[in-house]
């Protein structure tokens, strides 16, 4: 089968949706189909790409960009920084929405010409934006090609009802039932919520990676027990949450320490939480921020924590998506601590293959850390396990050989019609 995704992200690096993409389109390959990527985002150059315009490779997938604004016009020199970037000037908010709506039609133009020289059978778009969704969906529906749009979260954590980008999104969401043939949802939440706007062919596809085989990390037998928060501190991340339960545990298990990284400098919450960790004495000395790490310095620092921590606040848009820092975390064979929070408790379960934390009680969520960090083998067998569980549950291949029958059944609907 020939499969093109398309949506506004980058490719093959980038946020969530950008890893979301590349692991269904890898795993797609290695269930044989042939995949090209059209990426809709402004697009930042990458330090290890060849800095040329059109279509390129990644591991045997073609992709390309269909944004008209270039990287240079933006500024941007890399994935890192474009975040940060672009949530502290009105100017470049306005210069990466106007790249995204502007490259519409281009991507309605390439996508038709893919369809027209025989290179899909089925399209795959991830998206919110009915002024963005319609389009596509009309050229495969033209076209007589089978499409599916790929739902990861509601449209509900955007402020503003004033904002057109809030409308855009807020009617997206509620017109895709008539627009697509099928719908994949990240959680059985989700899937419930689209049935009831009268969608009937979904599939639920959960958050995707690779599993390759290898040994449980060795313990790092330091006193202290230091715990890995990633994240920008956003509301969905209860952060407040996170930083009483460090202050509590600060009477039962003084040995632990909490390390906080992510693209948070330079915003009003970064700013906040540092000013409320210098101001306690027990928040300041348990209490480290890295700030943004490069991939690597990434990878090196959570591979030397203790363990990854994951809390989100009882919400109903938190209950419908899933955090796909969770799947990223279970990869490493360190202990996950992660708020029992939507659809976790149904891949995980508690005390086995992670510790789910409760959502609201700082002291609950205290009390569930010490008692791994009181176990001897300070939580090695949970990281271990839960390893296994993610493998089970997340695996790319496996997902995307779902997907792929999916379509074809989607396919074969359309010819009986």
């Amino acid at each position: 089968m020939k499969v093109v995704l398309v949506g506004p992200f980058w490719f093959p690096r980038g946020s969530a949706a950008s890893a979301r993409m590349r692991n269904l389109a890898l795993g797609l390959r290695d269930c044989g189909a042939s995949v090209h990527v059209l990426s809709m985002a402004p697009r930042p150059r990458m330090v290890d790409e060849v800095a040329t315009p059109g279509l390129a490779h990644y591991e045997g997938i073609r992709y390309e960009s269909v944004a008209p604004t270039s990287a240079a016009t933006l500024g941007w020199r890399d994935a890192e920084r474009t975040v940060p970037h672009l949530r502290r000037g009105l100017l470049d908010q306005v210069r990466w929405f106007s790249g995204l709506y502007a490259s519409t039609p281009f991507a309605c133009r390439r996508l038709d010409e893919l369809i027209r020289d025989g290179e899909c059978d089925l399209v795959f778009v991830y998206d919110r934006s009915a002024l963005r969704l319609a389009p596509l969906a009309r050229v495969c529906r033209s076209r007589g090609i089978p499409s599916v749009l790929d739902v990861t979260e509601v449209s509900e954590h955007l402020k503003g009802r004033l904002s057109l980008l809030y409308w855009d999104f807020a009617v997206g969401t509620r017109t895709s039932p008539s627009l697509f043939d099928g719908h994949t949802l990240i959680t059985t939440g989700l899937a419930d919520l689209y049935r009831t706007r009268g969608c009937e062919r979904m599939l639920v596809v959960p958050a995707l990676e690779s599993w390759p085989p290898q040994p449980p990390p060795a313990p790092t037998r330091r006193d202290e027990f230091r715990l890995a928060y990633v994240g920008a501190l956003q509301p969905r991340d209860a952060p407040e949450l996170l930083f009483e339960a460090i202050r509590v545990l600060g009477r039962s298990a003084p040995s632990v320490r909490l390390d906080v990284i992510g693209q948070y400098d330079g915003t009003e919450r970064g700013k906040h939480f540092r000013r409320l960790c210098d101001l306690d004495p027990d928040l300041r000395q348990r209490v480290r921020f890295l700030g943004t790490l490069g991939d690597l310095a990434l990878r090196e620092h959570l591979a030397g924590a203790d363990g990854l921590v994951l809390t989100r606040r009882d919400a109903r848009s938190e209950a419908l998506s899933f955090p796909t820092r969770l799947v990223e975390h279970l990869r490493g064979g360190r202990p996950v601590f992660v708020s029992d929070v939507g659809d976790v408790s149904l891949y995980l379960k508690d005390g086995r293959d992670a510790v789910l934390l409760h959502p609201c009680d700082p002291e609950q969520v205290a009390s569930a850390i010490a008692r791994v960090v009181s176990q001897p083998d300070r939580g090695a067998t949970i990281g271990a396990n839960g390893r296994e569980a993610g493998a089970r549950a997340f695996d790319r291949r496996v997902h995307a050989a779902r997907v792929l029958e999916f379509g074809s059944r989607l396919g074969r609907a359309e010819v009986a019609a």
